[in-house]
């Protein structure tokens, strides 16, 4: 039985400390980051067909990219002490051999090869990746969706019966890469939609708010993908795609023929095989999942984007438009033409009639913030009992208030009272209420739903049905009960909680 080629139970970090040499993360974190960044990528492009240069031309390369960067900080194993210009990419040249991201093979005394590691290959292509800001790439969103329904579409797509484990391997694995990348897109898509965002919020008029609102984010390229989902018609179509990979994911023959072709092509034994080619059917049918749901954010991205440039719009033209900067310069020139006057002359002066009927001037301490009065403090320590001015009569109807007081804790009391235990019920046949405080503990019942008990963070819930709901089109039928000697229609009241 074959092993298993790489545990997929390790952490990420474990996997790529067994792929890359130490250190190989190292320069990216360095002050002279774009130095050693500049350098890979020089020295890849001009890699010949086997991603070789030599070694004279790598030292070239170097040296032009540390011309380059005249105020790059380097460190003092990167050659800083150096004053000539060859040391420095000598040492340089050390650092990317150290790193691993060049490596040195020698043909001969003469002749000697660096060779750009596939590490820093896949480096590169992800910086590249991450830099490209050319929206001219989204264009074959719609492409890539659409090629991704149209195989799953297919009746043989995931069937089986009539695909060998080599060629369902590749199918899924091709159906993972597009929606991957389709994935990759909607996210600049929405990064295209944020740097809008950055940009209106940096608009110096109104009108420049309006052009970039009504022209260049409406005619963005990161509408194609929008328009690709909204009026393509391709969110019904992935739907029906990811019920394709449901089917395949619930079938154990279409997951055994998967695990087939991963096991052969990877060398897995037949249990991480089948784990394997399981976990990559999950990721293809939440990657199609995850689809709808990022347009839905984007959705949300683009309101966003309404709602501020709206914003920003009342704030240039209302808050600080020309309006208000012309009334500013008129204030101001007729403070300085009228220095020294009073409201009294203005008022003679031609061409400045005042329109109030009457104005007053805050002088003196009338012109003074007024602070805010603060409540005394509240003495809360117990001490003698002060004199009551209340009458007897007064004290008398406040304990009479409160003694016939409808209350939630009067509710909870009584229902604690009649029914101790969840999910019991009692009718207002089987009450036996005589005293009108028990009448009015029975209406508290009534008028609440909710109430705290004798144990704290414990709510009472119950419920009150009534014989009305059952009789309602014939009154004479609803049964009374005599509850204190007066007649009610009957209820019935069930603890919930």
């Amino acid at each position: 039985m074959p092993e298993a080629a790489e545990p997929s139970s390790l952490p990420l970090s474990a996997r790529l400390r067994r792929a890359l040499p130490q250190g190989f993360f190292r320069p990216l974190a360095r002050p002279s980051a774009p130095v050693y960044i500049d350098c890979a990528d020089r020295l890849a492009e001009s890699a010949d067909e086997g991603g070789q240069v030599t070694h004279s031309d790598a030292q070239i390369l170097i040296r032009e990219v540390l011309a380059a960067h005249p105020q790059a900080q380097l460190g003092d194993d990167e050659g800083a002490g150096f004053g000539d210009l060859r040391q420095r990419a000598g040492q340089f040249y050390n650092k990317l051999i150290e790193a691993g991201w060049l490596q040195e093979r020698r043909v001969s005394l003469d002749e000697r090869w660096v060779l750009i590691t596939p590490g820093l290959r896949l480096q590169l292509r992800t910086l590249r990746e991450m830099a490209n800001t050319n929206p001219a790439d989204l264009k074959d969103f719609a492409a890539t969706l659409r090629s991704i329904c149209q195989t799953l579409s297919d009746g043989a797509a995931l069937d089986p019966c009539k695909l060998g484990p080599e060629e369902f391997r590749q199918t899924v694995r091709e159906l993972l890469d597009r929606v991957q990348r389709s994935i990759d897109q909607m996210h600049a898509v929405e990064t295209l939609i944020l740097r809008h965002e950055e940009d209106q919020r940096t608009s110096e008029s109104p009108g420049e708010t309006l052009r970039r609102f009504l022209i260049e984010f409406h005619a963005g390229e990161h509408m194609v993908c929008y328009d690709a989902l909204q009026q393509g018609g391709l969110l019904p179509r992935l739907l029906r795609a990811r019920v394709v990979v449901q089917d395949a994911l619930a079938n154990p023959f279409a997951k055994e023929r998967l695990a087939e072709g991963v096991a052969s092509h990877r060398g897995l034994c037949t249990t991480d095989a089948y784990i394997e080619a399981e976990r990559q059917l999950l990721t293809l049918d939440k990657g199609l999942a995850s689809i709808p749901a990022r347009q839905r954010i984007i959705d949300g991205r683009m309101a966003d984007f309404c709602r501020l440039s709206k914003q920003r719009y009342i704030y240039q033209t209302e808050m600080r438009g020309r309006r208000a900067e012309q009334v500013k310069e008129f204030l101001d020139a007729v403070n300085g033409r009228h220095a020294g006057q009073s409201f009294a002359d203005l008022a003679n002066e031609p061409g400045l009639p005042l329109l109030s009927a009457e104005v007053a001037i805050r002088f003196g301490t009338d012109a003074l913030f007024r602070p805010r009065r603060s409540r005394p403090p509240v003495i809360l320590e117990i001490g003698e009992a002060l004199d009551s001015d209340e009458t007897p009569e007064a004290q008398e109807l406040i304990r009479a208030r409160n003694l016939y007081a409808v209350t939630p804790q009067r509710a909870g009391r009584f229902i604690e009272k009649m029914l101790p235990g969840k999910g019991g019920s009692i009718s207002t046949s089987d009450l036996r209420l005589v005293t009108e405080d028990d009448l009015l503990d029975l209406l508290a019942a009534l008028a609440f739903e909710r109430a705290t008990g004798a144990v704290p963070h414990h709510p009472i819930l119950w419920q009150v049905e009534s014989e009305r709901t059952l009789h309602g089109l014939e009154p004479a039928n609803i049964p009374t009960d005599l509850i204190a000697g007066r007649r009610i229609e009957r209820l019935r009241i069930e603890r919930i909680s």
